[in-house]
């Protein structure tokens, strides 16, 4: 075991809790500045979009370093990065939407064409997030089948309110996490 980097962790928690409790809301928003014409709805779902996904990219490479450093476990690095790329991919394409309404339609189909193979991503991830030893403060097991419930209810496209609210849960858990080991972590990581 490495060392734990008490300050990123807490701010990776932070932030987990922040996307948890904004997902939602923005889900809604993102529905609604569709709607509205004009440059700063547009601007505005453009910021939420992008800030959403930086949220993603941030805690993620968390958790992966949180998994290698202290419970030295490697078997959901892949997943881990795929998901990121996935996450980047779908926010460019997102935005094209945006900036471009001649394409919006054909976004739109593209996208949730997107989340399916993001989904499978996902539920593969919780499963072999599985094989981890430790328990992440007793929280191991359900982050676990929340990660399995968000890539099922996200792959099958006509679950996606649930893989978006159990994705929230997720994202509470982990925040969770992330706060334990920042408060009970002994160790300095030097590589911040």
């Amino acid at each position: 075991m490495k060392g734990v980097n008490s300050p990123r962790y807490r701010l990776a928690g932070t932030l987990a809790m922040i996307n948890a409790l904004l997902t939602i809301p923005w889900f809604i928003m993102t529905f609604l500045l569709t709607e509205k014409g004009g440059v700063w709805p547009k601007v505005a779902e453009i910021l939420m979009q992008t800030s959403s996904t930086f949220i993603f990219v941030f805690i993620s490479l968390a958790l992966k370093k949180l998994l290698n450093n202290v419970h030295d476990f490697h078997a959901t690095d892949r997943y881990i990065m795929w998901l990121i790329k996935a996450n980047i991919v779908l926010t460019a394409i997102s935005v094209v939407g945006v900036v471009l309404p001649s394409f919006a339609s054909s976004v739109g189909v593209l996208t949730l064409i997107f989340v399916i193979p993001m989904g499978i991503l996902q539920l593969i991830f919780g499963l072999k997030l599985l094989q981890l030893p430790g328990d992440l403060g007793g929280l191991h097991r359900p982050y676990c089948y929340l990660n399995i419930i968000t890539g099922f209810s996200l792959a099958a496209i006509i679950l996606l309110p649930l893989g978006i609210f159990s994705g929230a849960v997720a994202d509470i858990m982990l925040g969770t996490i992330f706060f334990q080991m920042a408060s009970h972590g002994t160790l300095i990581d030097t590589e911040a």
